[in-house]
């Protein structure tokens, strides 16, 4: 088990916006970064990361926490594994930590470590005497070198029912864990299990921080019902629309030069990586999906279709243009000769010539859409000019930067010879359809100030929660008096009492162990709860949303006056709400009293309570007094 001093320096060690950078394409907005959502399908960008709490919130899924719990959500990997990928981004060594026979035990409990023993597995079969003729395949026929094939994790499934079952056994992983991954299938009709890749050469599928969460898998097999390529079945953690393969190796590269090249096979992929071309892709032998689009987003604004220039080939890329375009991305192509693929290009001409081929073969896509309906034979009759240039029409209604729209339609006139006013009088109609058919009833919100459905909060409380937040940066004072009048903190929302609670909880904790004042991030990742995790993100991420936190102050107590004081407002309203209900009823019941002895009792319990409503007041001015004015 890690130490919590040990997990703390390791967090403390990594910028958030660093890793977080390697998964969605961040934008400076103000103090933070914006970019959108990992977790959804959002065109308007509401995932926010700040550098300085080391925090990040997305406020269209409702996810926020620190790094640890980011990694979690996108990776889907557990917090242990969360920590040793931050910790080898940060050069710090944890191996005496997770290096015992428990940990290894566990650790073949887990999915994604079943898949990576897999890995490691197949590749040293393929240097073994049973892949002698996979690796002859790819060194002698494919050119790869053992450089590539160790660092993609090229390997062999020998051509046995039972090899993964067999290993299982040996090295103690459960048959259920091959099962989940895909590894092994289930035959329900015959009740019997049987591996799923046979005598194939194996690719190891990345997810973005280089965990294994799937394979492909070519034949090497002569009969004629194998199918060439085959890639492990859906399972919770693969699912191939969503994966780009080859992108844990050339995401950094692709963010330098801004463009992505996107083939369509495993073999291209690694035959470019090998020439040095390291901005290569693929599709893990799908059509392009949105999913794909939109990770492709995160990282440049260009990419460079590069496929096959048979006809499925041509059609694919026509097809993916459009979803390109529609995530934002300026979509370029580039046909290879007749029968050539990136692969057998490179090894027969090398990296120059295809360089050079590119360069002179790159076709924007109104181009390309143009040279294939021309191809097509589309533009030599009327009516099927009419179809293809609405065609052409409707990618360009898909972007979404105005100015580039105006640009492509400019150039539509000027090599079709269609004049500005039809081609804007087609888009207009495209326009109008597409409201009409996209037109929902407006939904219907109740009246509370909260952006996340089921965190319904009212102003005092966020104020109050956020404040509280923000206090633990300036010492222990806030939760030190929050503390001790806890029970009069009654908060209506369940993810804010969680939040409360968890905050109270920990800065008792650290007093009983005579520790430092809490760390906000971490304590926030450590809130299990995630709708409460969540709220708690959003709120400091969150422009102030009381008056008093627009207040002029001194640069230097800027900060810690504008939260404690709205920590006072927003307790001042909770605390003696509290109060002014409680004497609102003690009234109620003073004007109804039966007897002298009941009023004379009433009236009692009325001033006790004003007493104690005014110390608590006093007590709670005192505080920020003795914070803001130490030496007053």
């Amino acid at each position: 088990m890690i130490p919590q001093q040990k997990i703390d320096e390791i967090r403390q060690s990594i910028d958030i916006v660093d890793i977080i950078a390697d998964y969605v394409k961040l934008q400076p907005s103000g103090r933070n970064y914006k970019a959108l959502s990992p977790f959804t399908a959002e065109k308007t960008p509401s995932f926010v990361v700040s550098p300085d709490k080391q925090i990040y919130k997305c406020f269209s899924s409702g996810k926020g926490g620190n790094v640890f719990t980011f990694l979690m959500e996108v990776e889907k990997i557990s917090f242990p594994e969360a920590i040793e990928v931050v910790a080898k981004r940060a050069g710090i060594d944890i191996s005496q930590y997770r290096h015992t026979s428990q940990d290894r035990d566990q650790k073949h409990n887990n999915e994604y470590d079943t898949l990576k023993w897999a890995g490691r597995l197949y590749n040293r079969q393929l240097h073994s005497p049973s892949g002698k003729e996979g690796l002859h395949y790819l060194v002698n026929e494919r050119k790869l070198s053992q450089k590539t094939i160790m660092a993609f994790g090229v390997g062999y499934a020998p051509d046995s029912w039972d090899f993964l079952t067999g290993e299982a056994g040996r090295s103690a992983i459960p048959v259920e864990s091959l099962s989940l991954t895909g590894l092994l299938y289930h035959n329900a009709r015959k009740n019997s299990s049987y591996d799923y890749f046979r005598n194939r050469i194996m690719f190891p599928i990345f997810s973005v921080a280089g965990q294994v969460i799937g394979f492909g898998g070519r034949t090497l097999s002569s009969d004629p019902n194998s199918p060439k390529y085959l890639n492990s079945p859906e399972t919770p953690f693969f699912d191939k629309s969503k994966v780009l393969y080859g992108l844990h190796a050339a995401r950094n590269e692709i963010r330098r030069n801004g463009q992505a090249i996107l083939v369509e096979g495993y073999m291209d992929v690694l035959a470019l990586h090998q020439a040095g071309i390291t901005t290569a892709v693929a599709s893990c032998g799908t059509a392009l999906t949105k999913y794909q689009a939109a990770i492709l987003q995160r990282y440049c604004s260009e990419v460079l279709f590069l496929y096959d220039a048979d006809d499925a080939g041509q059609k694919s890329m026509l097809s993916g243009i459009d979803i390109l375009v529609s995530s934002g991305l300026t979509p370029w192509t580039a046909t290879l000769p007749e029968g050539d693929d990136p692969d057998s290009f490179i090894r027969k001409q090398g990296k120059e010539a295809f360089l050079d081929y590119i360069k002179e073969n790159r076709l924007s896509f109104i181009d390309f859409q143009l040279a294939f309906h021309l191809k097509k034979g589309a533009m030599n009759e009327p009516r099927n000019k009419a179809i293809a240039v609405r065609s052409m029409l409707k990618t360009i209604h898909l972007v979404q930067d105005s100015m580039q729209k105006e640009l492509y339609l400019q150039e539509l006139e000027q090599k079709l010879g269609i004049s500005m006013a039809v081609l804007r009088e087609i888009m207009l109609q495209m326009r109008a359809g597409q409201k009409q058919a996209t037109q929902k009833p407006a939904p219907q919100h109740s009246g509370t100030d909260s952006e996340e459905p089921g965190l319904r909060i009212s102003v005092q409380e966020k104020t109050f929660l956020k404040a509280l937040l923000e206090s633990v940066e300036y010492g222990n004072e806030v939760l030190e008096f929050a503390s001790s009048h806890q029970e009069l903190l009654q908060l209506s929302n369940p993810a804010a009492t969680t939040v409360l609670t968890h905050l109270l909880n920990s800065y008792r904790n650290s007093i009983a162990h005579s520790e430092a004042h809490l760390d906000v991030a971490a304590e926030i990742g450590s809130i299990e709860d995630a709708d409460a995790r969540g709220l708690a993100s959003g709120l400091l991420i969150d422009p102030p949303v009381s008056a008093h936190w627009q207040a002029s102050f001194d640069e230097e107590q800027q900060k810690a006056k504008r939260c404690l004081t709205a920590f006072l407002d927003s307790f001042k309203h909770l605390i003696l709400n509290h109060f002014r209900q409680q004497k609102t009823n003690l009234i109620s019941r003073l004007r109804s009293a039966a007897n002298l002895e009941e009023e004379k009792s009433l009236s009692s319990d009325l001033a006790l309570l004003v007493r104690e409503e005014q110390k608590t007041e006093n007590e709670v001015n005192a505080m920020i007094r003795s914070i803001l004015n130490p030496n007053g």
